[in-house]
C-alpha cells in the first residue's frame, strides 16, 4: 500500500520529512494544511490529489507510510481496505490530536474538506437515544454493547409503515428521524432504523458501514432479484465484520452475526446464517425445519446520498409492498409482535404461536399498548380502511 504525502507541487523530501509551500484555500486565503492519504489504489491516488490541490490543501508525491519520520499532517484519510498494521502505524505518527478517518474514495476529499473546516458530521443525542431504547449499560465499543443494544433497540422502537400508507414522505435527514423515532416516539422501517442506529453506534465509537441489500424473503423460489430496497450495517470490531440490522421487521437477528462464519449463529429467536454468496453475502433464518433467505447484501459501503432513490422507491412507488400494507413488528427478549394489515401474530421464545384478527378498536389498541405508537387520530380511517380489509 501507498500514501499521499500531500505537501505541493514541488515538494522536497528529506530522510522521510517534507516540506511544503503555501497554496491557495476555496476562500482565496494562503494555508498550509496537509492531508494523508492511505491504501488508495495509484490512478485514484493521483485524482483525489489532484481535486485536493485544486481546493487548497496541498498534495504532493507517494510515499510509504513506514518512512514518515516527522508528518505534520492535519488530517489523515484511508482506504477501507487498508492493512490494519498501516493504519496503527499512521495511527502512531499523527499523534493524539490528528484524526485518522476511514473513507471511500468518492467521500475522501469531501471527508478531508470537512475535516478541515470544523464541520461536525452527523450526530444523534446518545443520551436521548439510550433513554428511548432503556439502554443503560456501559459506553464502549465492544462486543457486549453492541449485543445489548441491537437486543434493546427492536424491543422499543416499533417496525412500521404508517407514514408510507398515510401519504407522508419519508424524510431520511437526521434530525427528522431523530424528531420522529426518538421524540415523537414512532417507528419506521429499515433506512430510518439503521440510520439512527449507525449514528448511535459512532457515537459510542464503533466503527460502521452502511449497506445495501435485495430483499429475498418470501420471494417465489427461481424469481429474478429485486431491487436492492434494504438497510443494513456492517460493525467492525477489530478485523472482524459483524452484521447488524435493527430494520427488518419481523425476522430481524436480535443478536450480532459473523460475518466470517457461515456456521448456524444461534439468537434468542432462532438460528440465522451468513452464507458468502458471489462477492456479498446471503442472510438466511431457520424456519420451519429448513433455511430460508432474508436478504442478499452487496459489499460496498454507501454513503447517505445512496439510500435516497430505495427510500423514495420503497415509500412511494406503486410496485412497493409498504404502499398496499400495514407492517409492524417489535422483537422483545420474550416474543415477536407482527401485524400484517389486521392479523397480529404472536411468536414466543419458545416456540408457541398465536393469531388473531383485530377489528378497528382492536388494531388501534394493538398499536398503542403492544407496539407503544403514539396513536395520532389521524390515524382512524386508515385503521377502519385496514379493518374491512
Amino acid at each position: 500500500m501507498s500514501s499521499s504525502l500531500n505537501p505541493g507541487d514541488r515538494t522536497q523530501q528529506h530522510d522521510g520529512a517534507v516540506t511544503q509551500p503555501r497554496a491557495q484555500n476555496r476562500h482565496g486565503a494562503t494555508t498550509t494544511k496537509r492531508a494523508l492519504l492511505l491504501g488508495y489504489a495509484p490512478r485514484t491516488l493521483e485524482a483525489l490529489r489532484d481535486e485536493l490541490t485544486e481546493l487548497g490543501v496541498a498534495t504532493g508525491e507517494e510515499a510509504s507510510v513506514a518512512h514518515l519520520a516527522n508528518p505534520g499532517f492535519d488530517v489523515g484519510i484511508h482506504a477501507p481496505d487498508t492493512p490494519r498494521a498501516e493504519r496503527h502505524r499512521a495511527l502512531e505518527l499523527l499523534g493524539s490530536h490528528t484524526p485518522l478517518l476511514e473513507a471511500p474514495a468518492s467521500l475522501a476529499v469531501s471527508r478531508v474538506i470537512s475535516v478541515l473546516d470544523g464541520e461536525a458530521t452527523a450526530t444523534t443525542d446518545l443520551d436521548a437515544y439510550c433513554e428511548r431504547i432503556g439502554y443503560r449499560g456501559p459506553r464502549e465499543a465492544s462486543l457486549r454493547t453492541l449485543t445489548a443494544l441491537q437486543e434493546h433497540h427492536p424491543a422499543a422502537i416499533a417496525f412500521e409503515n404508517l407514514d408510507v400508507l398515510l401519504g407522508k414522505t419519508i424524510d431520511l435527514s437526521p434530525e427528522r428521524i431523530d424528531a420522529k423515532l426518538i421524540d415523537g416516539r414512532r417507528g419506521g422501517y429499515c433506512f430510518e432504523h439503521n440510520n439512527l442506529f449507525k449514528r448511535a453506534l459512532e457515537a459510542f465509537g464503533f466503527r460502521v458501514d452502511g449497506l445495501i441489500a435485495r430483499v429475498l424473503w418470501q420471494a417465489p423460489a427461481g424469481s429474478a432479484p429485486g431491487l436492492p430496497t434494504h438497510m443494513a450495517l456492517r460493525v467492525w470490531l477489530g478485523d472482524t465484520p459483524w452484521l447488524v440490522d435493527v430494520g427488518f421487521g419481523g425476522n430481524m437477528p436480535t443478536t450480532p452475526l459473523d460475518m466470517t462464519s457461515s456456521a448456524p449463529q444461534p439468537t434468542s429467536h432462532g438460528l440465522y446464517r451468513v452464507l458468502p454468496f458471489g462477492d456479498g453475502w446471503r442472510l438466511q433464518v431457520w424456519i420451519d425445519d429448513r433455511w430460508h433467505s432474508l436478504y442478499e447484501l452487496a459489499p460496498t459501503p454507501q454513503l447517505d446520498s445512496d439510500y435516497a432513490l430505495p427510500n423514495w422507491y420503497t415509500a412511494a412507488h406503486p410496485a412497493s409492498h409498504f404502499r398496499h400494507h400495514l407492517t409492524v413488528a417489535l422483537s422483545t427478549p420474550e416474543a415477536r409482535y407482527s401485524l400484517a394489515d389486521r392479523r397480529l401474530t404472536v411468536r414466543t421464545i419458545d416456540g408457541q404461536q398465536t393469531r388473531t384478527l383485530l377489528d378497528a378498536d382492536g388494531l388501534e389498541h394493538t398499536l398503542r399498548e403492544a407496539f407503544g405508537l403514539a396513536v395520532s387520530p389521524d390515524w382512524r380511517p386508515l385503521i377502519e380502511r385496514i379493518a374491512e380489509t
